[in-house]
């Protein structure tokens, strides 16, 4: 099921993000603070570093190393592409640094995450947790 369903989900919250990080958030969010939308940008880049971890590593059979080097990878290439769109073809949005550096450390969560889930499974000679 995991195999299944991962590349689907993945490329699902991918689009849904990319809508998101482009569309104008003003009218339907008021007043946020900076500091939740600085919330926000960790945890989405933590899912979609998670979320891109399964499928290059149970979809595709990629080693774990491999899998969440790539999903690493491709959340900060994502992140930083984003935010230069948002500067570049939006005029309700503008790029941020403090956002990219969010979104690092939020993938920087996931890969701690994952590492020591990996180290957890070695130790008990155990299947992972996925």
């Amino acid at each position: 099921m995991l195999k299944k369903f991962s590349l689907l989900v993945s490329v699902f919250y991918t689009i849904m993000l990319s809508a998101l990080s482009l569309m104008k958030l003003k009218d339907v969010v008021k007043d946020l603070p900076s500091f939740n939308d600085k919330v926000g940008h960790v945890l989405a880049h933590f899912l979609f570093v998670i979320l891109w971890f399964v499928v290059f590593h149970y979809k595709f059979s990629f080693k774990y190393s491999k899998a969440l080097s790539l999903a690493a990878l491709f959340s900060l290439v994502y992140g930083i592409a984003i935010e230069l769109l948002q500067g570049w073809i939006t005029v309700s949005r503008e790029s941020d640094f403090k956002d990219v550096l969010a979104n690092v450390l939020g993938m920087v969560f996931a890969s701690l995450l994952l590492l020591s889930i990996k180290k957890r499974a070695i130790k008990k000679n155990n299947s992972l947790l996925f």
